[in-house]
């Protein structure tokens, strides 16, 4: 429901005042929030942005500069939500109240502007993508990556140099839209696997990890055409209305009613909300409501297929809850429940389920904060030594990559279907 109030740039995305009116200010949100376990301050805290948004609405403060940066340091991880008693959706309205500074910032514009046009035109258009990233997979895979890492060069490239340390160790050939998968012997059933944006581009791996763990199970995936980015990081950055656009394109590219699989936690959150992106568009509503209900995390399904057990005995692992699977789609029981029958030691760390700081783009514009939150990662990294860490979204295993390098480790990031798929790989 769009906001009456003549006090926001763009009243017809503002945030609802019926949203707004659910927060009791019980004050349950401030422990959960990551950026105020860093800063200690109201105004970093679910309940204080709230506060701001709903002083705004009735008139009291403008929208000033300041209550801007609040608004942006907010990762919007929802783990507010998930311990709110209240149901406040608060990713719904910090969404809403960014939309408001993408129509009419009260300071850096340019930059947001920027962002936009980066969102727009090169992470939702494939092939323009594609010719951006290309030179990302050389640097992950040329030998001379050690030598800059050793000499200390890289400190010299500012954020650059930091946002090497977070990519893939190995980064295999891209899954797009029409890629062929792992076939399974016998096809008990079929499901559309979800490549994304930069899901497919820098984690194929993992996608073609998904798709052997799911062929042993019986299940064909495929990646059918028509696919497009699933809006995620626009509707977060406040460009509502092309996350609309993006939405409306994968409801129409993918029809049928096969279940839709995402190995992303972010995508998978984001797509399983349609129905409310889209709720007050007369031709897509129900349409959205349906697609919504196909789809489905990697793990949600994965973990009522046959057990495939595995062989990991030995190996000691810490699984990172992504923010959009455990606080946005509710999932943290499924991830373990795999890795249990793969046979693996799971070890639980303090703050599991907390915000790593990569949260889409924000370790690139917020780089202090991100920084932050990856080293208490590294801290609990270090103390428990795991041979390897999994997690389930692209955004949080390459700021593990990093963590790990921080922390002085050799443990492995995988994404968790790579760990099953080589889990249960018979020994050669």
């Amino acid at each position: 429901m769009a906001s009456d109030s003549k006090h926001w740039p763009k009243p017809a995305d503002a945030p609802a005042m019926e949203d707004l009116a659910k927060c009791v200010h019980c004050g349950l949100c401030v422990n959960a929030c990551p950026t105020y376990a860093i800063t200690g301050l109201e105004t970093e805290s679910p309940r204080g942005r709230i506060f701001m948004a709903r002083a705004i609405e009735e008139g009291e403060i403008p929208l000033t500069a300041a209550v801007q940066g609040h608004w942006e340091l907010c990762l919007q991880c929802r783990a507010c939500e998930a311990v709110c008693p209240s149901g406040v959706p608060y990713g719904r309205i910090m969404e809403h109240a960014r939309a408001q500074l993408d129509a009419s910032p009260p300071t850096g514009g340019g930059a947001r502007r920027m962002r936009k046009l980066f969102l727009r035109q090169v992470v939702a258009r494939p092939r323009v993508l594609a010719a951006a990233i290309a030179p990302v997979r050389m640097l992950a895979a040329t030998p001379l990556r050690p030598l800059a890492r050793r000499t200390g060069v890289l400190r010299w490239l500012g954020r650059i140099g930091a946002a090497e340390a977070q990519l893939p160790r190995h980064i295999g050939t891209p899954v797009r839209p029409g890629a062929a998968l792992a076939e399974p012997s016998t096809v008990g059933s079929t499901v559309v696997l979800f490549t994304g944006c930069v899901m497919g581009e820098l984690f194929g791996n993992a996608h073609r990890a998904t798709a052997r763990v799911l062929a042993r199970g019986g299940v064909r995936a495929v990646a059918t055409l028509g696919q497009a980015c699933c809006g995620a990081l626009h509707a977060h950055d406040g460009d509502i209305e092309f996350a609309r656009k993006l939405a409306r394109r994968n409801i129409d590219g993918i029809p049928g009613d096969d279940p839709i699989v995402v190995n992303s936690a972010g995508c998978g959150a984001a797509m399983k909300e349609y129905g409310d992106l889209l709720g007050n568009d007369p031709a897509y509503a129900a349409r959205a409501q349906a697609f919504a209900a196909r789809v489905q995390d990697f793990t949600e399904f994965a973990a009522n297929l046959p057990e495939m057990g595995g062989r990991a005995t030995l190996l000691r692992v810490t699984y990172q809850d992504p923010c959009h699977l455990a606080h946005a789609q509710r999932i943290r029981e499924q991830p373990r429940q795999l890795l249990r029958a793969a046979g693996c030691e799971l070890i639980e760390t303090a703050g599991g389920d907390m915000c790593c700081g990569a949260a889409g783009l924000y370790s690139l514009v917020q780089p202090e904060m991100s920084a932050q939150l990856r080293t208490k990662k590294a801290e609990q990294f270090r103390k428990h030594r795991p041979d390897v860490i999994v997690t389930a979204n692209p955004g949080c295993q390459m700021q593990y990559e990093a963590a790990v390098r921080e922390a002085g480790l050799e443990a492995r990031v995988m994404h968790i279907a790579e760990f099953l798929d080589e889990a249960a790989r018979p020994i050669a």
